[in-house]
């Protein structure tokens, strides 16, 4: 099998500001080709990892290498072959937004600008927002758009896409999907910052979590998935100590949760013996689910 070529490569990489940590070692490889979803709250150090892999900060530790070149010794190089989109992207606001994207191409591409004229022209058309106007009169949901089109309309390598979905509608935000997973079959390789579980379970292949500055978790989607328990929920009609009794045979102490009058457990035994045993109960409701992300991501947020 062929080993995975890293795109990004994060080494010890820590960020203080004066005393306070913003990051510590974070050691992470995004491979090739994969859609990697970054996922914290805010504060968690999301946008402080990527403004250190954009270079818009220094590390007070660590390395980063970007396409097996170390970031610092080709920085020009490097991001001619990259998209980002910031958290809270600042824009020309006096331009109007067809001018705003040709003058960042030209810029970007100099004389061949040309050439990518038409991934431009085709990205208007995707999202179909006013381009003719002032940005001054744009809502947040185009902004967002105009932003997340000067990120891929040069064709990079790599996207650096920090909540990209912040401010888009349904419609849009089910647009913006579609074109991330037609850039990873073409090659591309993409780093999503999220708070938004969902979007993560959608797209990802890989999932980092980060909790105060640490990277305290990465898994494969696929890994989720295909987890062997299911997520249980059962509303008894009476007391529940009686049903409380009985799901203890089955699971271990202290893993059975009750709130608002619901128990709530991870089981990875036979439905039908559950099932079976829970009939000398009352039961008003009961839930059978696959785990989600977000199951991973509460139990590691979770204060014991």
């Amino acid at each position: 099998m062929t080993p995975k070529t890293p795109i990004i490569e994060l080494k010890n990489l820590t960020k203080y500001y004066g005393s306070y940590p913003g990051i510590m070692d974070i050691n992470l490889g995004i491979n090739e080709g994969e859609i990697f979803g970054f996922l914290g709250p805010n504060g968690a150090g999301k946008s402080t990892t990527i403004r250190l892999i954009i270079g818009l900060i220094k590390p007070t530790q660590g390395e980063i290498s970007i396409f097996g070149k170390v970031k610092r010794a080709h920085h020009l190089e490097i991001f001619k072959e990259i998209g980002y989109l910031p958290g809270d992207i600042g824009l020309y606001k006096d331009l109007n937004g067809n001018d705003y994207l040709n003058h960042l191409l030209k810029l970007r591409m100099g004389k061949n600008y040309r050439k990518n004229n038409d991934t431009l022209m085709n990205l208007q058309k995707r999202f179909s927002i006013r381009f003719d106007k002032k940005i001054n009169t744009y809502s947040k949901g185009m902004r967002q758009i105009t932003g997340i089109i000067q990120a891929f309309m040069h064709n990079p390598r790599l996207l650096i896409l920090d909540e990209p979905t912040t401010g888009l509608d349904p419609m849009m935000q089910e647009e913006f999907f579609n074109l991330i997973l037609e850039e990873k079959k073409n090659g591309k390789t993409i780093f999503l910052s999220s708070h938004i579980l969902s979007e993560i379970e959608k797209v990802c292949d890989r999932v980092g979590i980060i909790k105060k500055g640490k990277l305290i978790h990465v898994e494969e989607m696929t890994s989720y998935r295909t987890m062997p328990g299911k997520n249980i929920k059962i509303e008894p009609l009476e007391s529940p100590e009686k049903t409380l009794k009985i799901i203890n045979n089955f699971v271990e102490p202290g893993k059975v949760a009750v709130r608002n009058g619901r128990i709530e457990f991870y089981y990875k035994g036979e439905i039908q013996k559950l099932i079976e045993q829970l009939s000398q109960v009352k039961i008003k409701d009961f839930i059978c689910e696959t785990p989600r992300i977000e199951d991973v991501f509460f139990r590691y947020y979770k204060d014991k």
